[in-house]
């Protein structure tokens, strides 16, 4: 009886320790950039998220605009697999600087959820299509959701740049 409840005991502790952290549902939703509180968004004069969380997935649609020009990119990433490869059709990192998605045209993204599922953390490798021929970026990106729920702060961070890309948006 007693090395039952010694197993049984084990096995609960175990089931405890490793609790999976998952995303805050507070993600979800339409978020639209706070310019005043961001980095230089130029060329564009709108940036919108829509996000959703389906289980493992998280799926984030980028929307840039300015005047009649837009343009969308989704990334569906699973947090459960290893890498996560993202068809680009066009990167709208693009700030006047004449880079372009190149390579295969796919950014390659490890995620994971951060602070009891306040911050999602994507890890990404790319190639860039330049005047100087192809080359290879890293990123590594936080979006913190703010304890209220009504911000989320995009921080990102990019091989090729010295100052970090600070990105607020609020909740529609």
């Amino acid at each position: 009886m007693r090395k039952n409840l010694a197993i049984l005991a084990a096995g609960i502790a175990f089931l405890f320790s490793t609790v999976c952290v998952c995303a805050n549902s507070g993600f979800s939703g339409k978020w639209q950039i706070e310019p005043k509180l961001s980095s230089a968004i130029d060329p564009w004069s709108r940036i919108s998220l829509d996000i959703s969380l389906e289980g493992n997935r998280i799926i984030i649609r980028e929307m840039v605009s300015a005047g009649r020009r837009k343009n969308s990119q989704t990334y569906e990433i699973d947090v459960s697999k290893k890498q996560n490869v993202v068809p680009i059709a066009w990167w709208t990192g693009n700030r006047h600087i004449g880079a372009y998605i190149g390579g295969d045209g796919a950014m390659k993204i490890h995620a994971k959820w951060l602070d009891d599922g306040q911050t999602l953390n994507l890890k990404s490798s790319f190639i860039l299509q330049t005047s100087q021929g192809d080359t290879p970026v890293r990123t590594y990106t936080e979006y913190r959701l703010s304890r209220d729920g009504k911000r989320l702060t995009r921080v990102t961070l990019r091989s090729t740049r010295n100052r970090p890309i600070l990105h607020v948006f609020s909740l529609q």
